[in-house]
């Protein structure tokens, strides 16, 4: 399960993240992160099993945490299937299939948001956190 967390600038000196991995067991994947001076936020990947534990233990520590059931939405109707995401996509999201059609992999999605820049048509969007 893909999670963001926002870190407020009060926890930027306390090593949360390792904390909660071993307290937990949990063996998590950092997707894409940003901390400055001002606030501090993580995609990460946690294994379903210990989803709950982990986000349990976050928000314990007074980390902001939201579930990513859902990262990019795609407009369909809107593609052209030209490529261009798929030339700037950093983890392979999208591919051609053997007809030349776009196909998405939104499991391997880090919500960089490179591909709805590069996006000519607009198809591409990012999507709200879910809880």
């Amino acid at each position: 399960m893909k999670l963001q967390l926002r870190f407020p600038p009060h926890l930027h000196e306390a090593p949360n993240t390792a904390e909660v991995i071993l307290e937990t067991g949990a063996r998590i994947n950092i997707d894409r992160a940003y901390v400055d001076a001002v606030r501090g936020e993580l995609i990460i990947d946690v294994p379903d099993d210990k989803a709950e534990q982990v986000v349990s233990l976050f928000k314990q520590k007074g980390v902001e945490v939201h579930k990513l059931l859902k990262l990019i939405s795609w407009n369909e109707d809107r593609c052209i299937h030209c490529g261009a995401c798929i030339s700037v996509c950093p983890v392979g999201v999208f591919k051609f299939d053997h007809e030349w059609q776009i196909k998405l992999d939104e499991g391997k999605c880090i919500r960089c948001n490179v591909c709805i820049n590069a996006c000519p048509m607009g198809a591409l969007s990012s999507v709200d956190s879910n809880s």
